[in-house]
Parts: C-alpha cells; sequence; structure tokens
C-alpha cells in the first residue's frame, strides 16, 4: 500500500505492508466507535451519508488510510465481479441463442424442400408406381420425420434459454433492487450518480436534482408494533413515493426508513410541486398492516437539492443532506431546500 510524503515539491512513494485481517477488524471497529461518538457530540442524525461522511474524516484524522482504501476496495471488486459475471452470461447466451435461431432457421429450409420433394415424389407414384420409387419415398418420410423431431427439439431448447435470459434478468433486478420495497437499492444508488457525474456537463440548464426522504419517527412504530409492522409501512410508503416519481426520476431505499431520488432532467422549480403533492398525498393516506389490525399514519420530513455548473455529486448530496437535518430540526413534516 502506498502513501506520498512530501520532499520540496516531489512526492515521494511510501510502501506500506498491508494490516492482517484481525489488524484491519481492529482499525475500522476503533474508526467506527470514534465516528459514532463524533455523530452524537455534534447532534448529527446518523443518516448514511452523515455517518459516512464521519468515518472517513475520523479515519484520516487517526492515520488510518488503510481502512479507506480497503473498504473501498472490497466493495469494488466485488461490484465489478457481479457486473462482469451478468454481461458475461448475457453475452454467452446470447450468442448460442443467435447460433440455434440460425440453425433453426436453416432446418425449417431443408424441411421445406424435403416437403416439396415428397410432394413430388408422391405424383410420379401415381403414374409409375415402381418399387425403388416406392422405397424412396419412404426413405424421404424417415428424412421429414426426423428433420420434424429435430425442429421440435431446437424449439425445446430455444425456450430453455429463453428462461435463462429471464433468469438473468431476474438476477440483475436483484442486484440492484431492494428486496423488501422494490425500488432501487444503495448499489444502483451508486451505480446511477457515478453515470450521471460521468454525463452532469450536458445539462446545459442545470437541470438535475437529488431528493433525500426519511419517515418521521418511524422507531416508534418498530417499537410499538414491531419489526413486521414496520416492513409493511416501509412497503406502502415506498409504492406511494414510486408512483409519484414515476415519470420524473428514480426512487432508491437510501437506507433503513431513508429513501432518496434522482431526477436529471428536472430542475427545483418542477420537482418541489411533486413533493408537495406526495406530502399531501401521504398525509392523507392510512397504512394498514397485521390484516387490517394495525392503520397507522405517517409523515416524513424531506431534503433536496439541485445541481448546478461548478458542484460535484458530493456537494449536492451533503446539501440535501443538510436540507433534511433542517427539516427535522423544523418539527418535521416538511421539504427544505437548498438556496443558492
Amino acid at each position: 500500500m502506498a502513501r506520498g510524503i512530501t520532499q520540496g515539491n516531489t512526492v515521494v512513494k511510501q510502501f506500506v505492508k498491508k494490516p492482517t485481517w484481525k489488524e484491519a477488524l481492529k482499525d475500522i471497529c476503533e474508526v467506527a466507535r470514534i465516528s459514532l461518538h463524533n455523530l452524537v457530540s455534534s447532534k448529527t442524525p446518523p443518516l448514511p451519508m452523515c455517518y459516512a461522511n464521519e468515518f472517513e474524516r475520523a479515519a484520516i484524522l487517526l492515520g488510518k488510510d488503510e481502512v479507506l482504501e480497503l473498504i473501498r476496495e472490497d466493495y469494488e471488486k466485488q461490484d465489478s465481479r457481479i457486473k462482469q459475471a451478468i454481461l458475461k452470461a448475457k453475452k454467452r447466451v446470447g450468442e448460442a441463442k443467435d447460433i440455434l435461431k440460425q440453425f433453426e432457421e436453416d432446418i425449417k429450409d431443408e424441411i421445406a424442400a424435403l416437403d416439396t420433394y415428397y410432394r413430388e415424389l408422391e405424383g410420379q407414384t401415381k403414374s409409375d408406381p415402381q418399387a425403388d420409387i416406392q422405397a424412396f419415398m419412404i426413405s424421404a418420410k424417415l428424412l421429414k420425420d426426423g428433420g420434424n423431431k429435430l425442429m421440435s427439439d431446437l424449439t425445446t431448447v430455444i425456450g430453455q434459454i429463453t428462461r435463462q435470459e429471464e433468469l438473468l434478468g431476474s438476477l440483475t433486478k436483484q442486484v440492484y433492487e431492494d428486496p423488501l420495497t422494490g425500488v432501487m437499492n444503495r448499489r444502483a444508488w451508486d451505480k446511477d450518480l457515478q453515470e450521471i457525474e460521468a454525463s452532469i456537463t450536458s445539462y446545459e440548464d442545470g437541470t438535475f436534482t437529488l431528493v433525500i426522504v426519511d419517515l418521521d419517527k418511524f422507531k416508534e412504530i418498530n417499537d410499538s408494533y414491531g419489526h413486521l409492522v414496520g416492513d409493511a409501512v416501509l412497503k406502502q410508503f415506498a409504492r406511494l413515493l414510486k408512483e409519484q416519481f414515476e415519470s420524473s426520476g428514480t426512487v432508491y431505499r437510501y437506507g433503513g426508513d431513508e429513501f432518496a431520488i434522482l431526477s436529471p432532467g428536472f430542475g427545483m422549480d418542477e420537482i418541489i410541486p411533486k413533493l408537495n403533492a406526495f406530502r399531501t398525498r401521504l398525509k392523507n393516506s392510512v397504512f394498514i398492516a397485521n390484516g387490517g389490525k394495525v392503520k397507522i399514519k405517517l409523515t416524513a420530513s424531506i431534503g433536496t437539492s439541485q445541481w448546478n455548473i461548478g458542484k460535484t455529486i458530493t456537494q449536492i448530496i451533503q446539501e440535501a443532506d443538510k436540507m433534511l437535518y433542517e427539516a427535522k430540526e423544523s418539527g418535521r413534516d416538511c421539504i427544505k431546500y437548498f438556496k443558492e
């Protein structure tokens, strides 16, 4: 592992031995403990992004850079392996299916030619019923029957490959979809942010908005009714959010009872009315669980920020996080947006 030290104006790399897994685990636990302590001391809400930022800051201050590198390296490797496996499998299935489809077309042509030839032989038999022609007709019929069976087998194989394609599609969905709520997960969030960041300069008028939504007092629901009821509430909440932003953004489960929305191509002036409409709909909704025995009313706090020229993705996330914190501090059940 390389670290840089400065000598004059030259950066010289020092190579430090990677820690053992026991040393790494000890360092991670230490950084995590200090991060939580800092969040509590500063009265910062333990939101995923706040915790991630504090963890990174604490690791750097403690000189535990290798902890950050280990975490990033493991996550990136895992993410890369999954993506490569899916792409490779898709490519192989596609190639096999293309070959079989071409083979199917060739067999169809051959069967059609045999069928034509068979009918010609039938016509010859009526005018000249010779034994050798009859024998040839039997052979032709056997070939035709064999071709039909081969066609049937090919259809079965192509059907199996199609099912494999559907399975791969399902696997891709599982990788990027939250299994509880059905919206996109944190892995999809990271992937989509990278894609947006790569093309963000194409938004000439600065139309890209990021929203973070957090359920108010959700812990009380879990404490009062149990996690099964909490899960049912999260599912219904996610469905409402997804319906509201179906045509104007992608909804993600950001972590726990926290959700996020990415809206490339939409500015704050377009997103705020949608958020207000969602907030009204949420206040008028009743969340039902436990076979109708439990009925719950919910509110949510919302923070949002818009990209402008010169901003980075990290800045936008931090601004939306800050606005969410302000919404919580202002009594919850409100929307706060970052003002330039």
